[in-house]
């Protein structure tokens, strides 16, 4: 620790990560508004389904994008200059935009959608016009999290969750503008992108006091920060495949279809109260500085995921459960009994992904990615075997699949957190005992 380099104190732990825990929950309020627009077009079904698939194809070429984000506040803190980072992630968006380009205006977007997908003829022309709008998406992406990198480096977070009330304010005033058209997945699209736009445009202009961006730095080049990068793209990618594969597994038993709808359910809910915990991966790139800034950092945030733990638990209580997913989600008595004996297990999220969000920003932050990769190949490979010998037991359902997803977390946390006392936590206890103020670590012996 650097002299004049204060320890982060509780309040300023809060103003650091209070607008990030609402980026989270803005970001996460993005389907439900369009999903509701959208169920107020001439063919619901259809527009859902295409907007749906559109999306999801969409994601899978902007999901290695916002690995950026932590890139380049990674190289920052490390005293590395952000224009590699920056040509990095511009052409790799550019590229994928390309691609997705191709899916939009030519056959390849047949290929795709009804070849690979498998969706029918009404479906697929309702992804493709939906692709028309979506296809930018990849390279606002690569912007987006270049500046968010940039301003996470500069502990300035206010602007990051301004830029996404701004995007979501947007969004649905343009989804529920243009409805007066009939509405079709394209609708969705269209306003997702605008929202994109706009958030990607704040994030640009808004400054970042106090860092130097632009340094002497011959080693951190465009190849360097690939390498850095790849594993954690992967990372990204296996986090988005996960639920394709759970999704695939609960396909497979007696009641495929009750089982994906509780499923998708139960995942809904758990994951807009777990959001604010998904941010703790920039808290601990950007605060933690020794040992003792890693355990006051660390408690806060789980504080956070207790919170949130207990939120959940207090939804799975069958007296709230049963009211919440009977009206807010017009589910049937058998859905409810699918869905809410999942809610209990689904507690568990906030503290596992917590868990995974802090340590991997750990490793990112000291330079070593390739333990975020392997800890993501470990999750998703323990899954897929525990799928296997799960395969024909009793339990199904909801429980199955939030059961699969608690203990693929569970296993990628402990070795993440393994790791950690072997490879981080040395070098930060080598920092706080240089510290030049260590008189300033109070109640530490």
């Amino acid at each position: 620790m650097k002299e004049g380099v204060s320890l982060i104190s509780a309040g300023g732990f809060a103003r650091f990560y209070t607008p990030l825990a609402a980026t989270s929950l803005l970001l996460t309020a993005t389907n439900p508004i369009l999903a509701a627009a959208l169920a107020r077009s001439t063919d619901p079904i259809t527009a859902l389904a295409g907007y749906q698939v559109a999306f999801a194809v969409c994601g899978v070429l902007y999901a290695p994008l916002l690995v950026v984000q932590q890139v380049a506040a990674a190289r920052l803190l490390a005293g590395g200059s952000f224009s590699p980072v920056i040509r990095f992630a511009y052409l790799t968006g550019a590229l994928l935009s390309l691609v997705g380009a191709l899916i939009a205006y030519t056959s390849f977007g047949d290929v795709v959608f009804a070849g690979v997908v498998g969706v029918g003829p009404g479906v697929l022309d309702e992804a493709v016009r939906a692709m028309q709008f979506l296809w930018p998406v990849p390279f606002l992406t690569a912007v987006r999290a270049s500046h968010q990198g940039r301003l996470v480096a500069g502990h300035r977070t206010v602007p990051i969750a301004g830029a996404t009330g701004g995007r979501t304010g947007i969004l649905a005033i343009v989804a529920f503008g243009l409805l007066a058209t009939g509405g079709g997945a394209w609708l969705g699209a269209a306003a997702f992108t605008v929202g994109m736009i706009v958030e990607t445009a704040v994030v640009m202009i808004a400054r970042t006091p106090g860092i130097e961006l632009e340094k002497e730095d011959c080693e951190v080049d465009n190849e360097n920060v690939a390498r850095f990068s790849a594993p954690l793209m992967l990372n990204v990618l296996l986090w988005w495949a996960t639920p394709l594969i759970i999704n695939a597994v609960l396909a497979r038993t007696a009641n495929p279809a009750p089982a994906l709808a509780a499923f998708a359910v139960v995942e809904a809910v758990a994951w807009f109260i777990a959001a604010p915990v998904g941010q703790l991966q920039h808290a601990s790139i950007a605060l933690v500085q020794c040992s003792e800034t890693h355990r006051r950092v660390r408690s806060w945030g789980g504080v956070v995921a207790f919170s949130m733990m207990g939120v959940l638990l207090l939804t799975a209580i069958p007296a709230v459960r049963e009211p919440l997913l009977g009206y807010l989600f017009a589910l049937g008595g058998d859905l409810i009994a699918l869905a809410g004996p999942a809610l209990p297990i689904a507690a568990a999220y906030p503290l596992l992904y917590g868990i995974r969000q802090y340590y991997q920003g750990l490793f990112v932050r000291s330079g070593r990615p390739n333990v975020v990769g392997t800890g993501a190949v470990l999750r998703v490979a323990s899954i897929i075997v525990a799928a296997l010998i799960f395969n024909d037991a009793a339990v199904g359902g909801a429980v199955l699949g939030v059961g699969l997803a608690v203990m693929g977390l569970a296993i990628e946390g402990l070795f993440l957190v393994r790791c950690s006392q072997k490879d981080v936590m040395p070098e930060l206890r080598a920092r706080r005992a240089a510290a030049v103020n260590p008189e300033a670590f109070e109640g530490v012996s």
